[in-house]
């Protein structure tokens, strides 16, 4: 499928940049669609990660000792088994941004986006 530019001078800022840089523009133009997509990704994750926070007091009484999957505000999805959980994840929603989290008592640690995976960051 090919995809066709119509701003001319989108089009020849891409043209300038990539003779600057000695890259492609199709190089060019696929980095900058994959660091735009990885920020929406992100900002997805943040939203569900504060979605998970705010109930996490809740999730704790029906989800306790569960990996849940959360996909805009709601669990879609539950298991002990998080390997399990994440294929069916995968199966049901592709690539969109699923947060897919640990439901254990204690105190709230953030999370942080590693280029397709969360990692923990210190405990507040």
């Amino acid at each position: 499928m090919a995809i066709e530019l119509r701003e001319p001078t989108l089009i020849k800022q891409i043209e300038q940049l990539a003779s600057e840089t000695t890259q492609s523009v199709e190089t060019l133009l696929e980095m900058a669609v994959r660091t735009y997509l990885d920020e929406l990704e992100q900002g997805a994750i943040r939203r569900e990660t504060q979605a998970f926070w705010t109930m996490h007091d809740e999730l704790l009484q029906t989800h306790r000792g569960q990996h849940i999957a959360l996909y805009h505000g709601t669990v879609v999805d539950h298991d002990e088994d998080v390997s399990r959980l994440e294929k069916r994840v995968r199966e049901k929603f592709r690539s969109l941004p699923v947060l897919i989290a640990p439901v254990n008592p204690g105190p709230r640690r953030d999370l942080r986006w590693l280029g397709g995976k969360l990692a923990n960051v210190e405990s507040l």
